[in-house]
């Protein structure tokens, strides 16, 4: 059975493979404006999230976005934690990552926006599937593909000949390793910016019930 259909438990602990394919993966999605792919994506899926980003604009196709000084903000924001978050894998303890994303979760609360169980899982696969697959997904890559020249079907890369459907194919080979890595540094990062907003919401609600008593 390959790697990505094994049913085996997942775990969140990530091999030094896995994080060298991360790596790799955000090296070439952060040339291609990632951040700007997620935010639009998600707003794409569900629209609410405009507003809990805070943009605002009469419509919310690309162009209408792309003159949105929010939305371009929005999207820095993101693209910033995640190459912070990226950047300190192997070379800071992983609870660096915990706590960045256990703040986050923190400061939803403050401004108040509760995604919701629905909309996390949203932005843990958009931003996994925009990291991993955006660069394929482009018919711009699509024609550079064909016009590389093929023989029966498959690429010519330096001294191998790879299958067309394997570059394409997010389960194949490397894009799968990729794919595995983002997941998990995805569902701690998605895990701990819930705790964040749940522990807080819980230390407030402590602190009006104190403050309930004392004037009573």
């Amino acid at each position: 059975m390959g790697l990505c259909s094994s049913k085996k438990r997942m775990t969140t602990e990530m091999s030094d493979e896995e994080i060298t394919a991360i790596r790799e993966v955000w090296i070439r999605a952060k040339t291609d404006s990632v951040g700007k792919k997620i935010l639009q994506t998600l707003i794409e899926k569900r629209p609410k999230f405009a507003e809990y980003f805070g943009i605002q604009s009469e419509s919310l196709d690309i162009r209408a976005l792309n003159q949105s000084k929010e939305f371009h903000l929005q999207a820095h924001r993101i693209q910033n934690f995640l190459d912070t978050a990226v950047g300190s894998l192997g070379f800071c303890p992983i609870s660096s990552v915990y706590d960045m994303a256990h703040r986050i979760g923190q400061i939803h609360f403050y401004r108040g926006v509760n995604f919701g169980a629905d909309n996390w899982l949203v932005f843990k696969k958009v931003t996994v599937d925009q990291v991993t697959t955006g660069a394929t997904d482009s018919s711009k890559d699509k024609d550079e593909t064909n016009s590389n020249g093929t023989v029966n079907g498959k690429v010519d890369t330096e001294a191998n000949l790879i299958p067309i459907s394997d570059i394409n194919n997010v389960y194949s080979g490397e894009n799968c390793l990729a794919r595995l890595g983002w997941n998990k540094l995805m569902t701690v990062i998605v895990r701990e910016m819930k705790r964040g907003f749940l522990e807080e919401a819980m230390r407030n609600c402590k602190e009006e019930d104190n403050n309930g008593l004392l004037k009573a």
